[in-house]
């Protein structure tokens, strides 16, 4: 009878002892699954940049520095550009036959250049008036919900982004119904209202020859 109460006693320090121990193993080996899985590292953000570019005008092209497009960004994330005329946001790229010209993106590191040609030969510079055009508005998206993205390594992001957003319905020419929904989804990280200078002639003749070099191509936006 001693002999049971001295096992019953061990075995009930042994419980006692070794739950406490078990749960807290456990709770390590949840939080480093937590901390290992893909989901955790997600990020669910939009950032939203804006560019009052009326002091370029008129003219037909300008260039903007946007150190937010790290390389990184420019080849894994999305980005969006949408132009703030009198009465609404035009995407780009985009035709506007009402004022016969389309309009033209690029994007490289920290920078983005918009061109202006006349819709009648596709190759004429097209000269805005100051009067037509306000800002230059970026979205940089930086989620991987596949309602906004999805998968950047297996597929193309813009067309991913162009996809998803139709699929739910959403028109990508719309600003604001894009901006709506996609705050939905993410968070909007609004950078900052920033004036955009007329830029001098040997930034505009440097922003030529990096379109010629390899290694900082100008990417076309679609």
């Amino acid at each position: 009878m001693h002999l049971l109460t001295i096992i019953w006693t061990l075995l009930c320090a042994a419980i006692i002892i070794g739950y406490p121990v078990y749960l807290l193993n456990k709770s390590s080996s949840e939080i480093k699954i937590l901390k290992d899985s893909p989901t955790s590292t997600i990020q669910s953000k939009v950032e939203l940049l804006s560019f009052d570019i009326r002091e370029q005008l008129p003219g037909w092209s300008f260039t903007l520095d946007v150190p937010q497009i790290t390389e990184n960004i420019l080849r894994n994330n999305p980005i969006l550009f949408y132009l703030e005329s009198e009465d609404s946001c035009l995407k780009l790229p985009l035709n506007n036959t009402e004022m016969g010209y389309k309009v033209n993106v690029y994007k490289n590191v920290g920078k983005v250049y918009v061109t202006f040609k006349s819709i009648k030969d596709g190759v004429s510079n097209f000269y805005v008036p100051a009067w037509h055009l306000k800002k230059l508005k970026v979205l940089i998206i930086k989620s991987e919900d596949s309602r906004v993205n999805g998968d950047w390594e297996t597929s193309s992001s813009v067309s991913l982004v162009h996809k998803n957003l139709k699929k739910s319905g959403i028109n990508i020419n719309d600003y604001e119904d894009v901006l709506g929904y996609v705050s939905n989804i993410a968070s909007i990280d609004f950078k900052g209202h920033f004036i955009a200078k007329m830029p001098s002639k040997k930034s505009l003749i440097g922003v030529g020859l990096k379109a010629k070099s390899k290694e900082h191509k100008l990417c076309h936006s679609a």
